[in-house]
C-alpha cells in the first residue's frame, strides 16, 4: 500500500509539472510541446484513475 501512495504522489507531481509545461508551451508558441504535454497529461490522468480504482477495490476486498 505504501508503494501505491508514493505512486500517487509521483502522479500528482507529474500532472502539475505537465500542466505548467502546457501553459509555458502555449505562451511561447511552442505547439509541439503543447501536443506532447496534452498526450502526457491524458496518459498520467488515465494511470491515476486506474490507481484509484485499484486502491478502492483493494480496500473493499480488505474490509470483507
Amino acid at each position: 500500500m505504501f508503494k501505491k501512495v508514493l505512486l500517487n504522489v509521483f502522479y500528482n507531481i507529474a500532472i502539475i509539472t505537465i500542466v505548467l509545461c502546457l501553459f509555458w508551451g502555449f505562451n511561447k508558441d511552442r505547439y509541439s510541446i503543447v501536443l506532447v504535454s496534452v498526450f502526457a497529461l491524458g496518459l498520467f490522468i488515465f494511470f491515476k484513475l486506474r490507481l484509484i480504482k485499484d486502491v478502492k477495490q483493494a480496500s473493499t476486498t480488505k474490509d470483507k
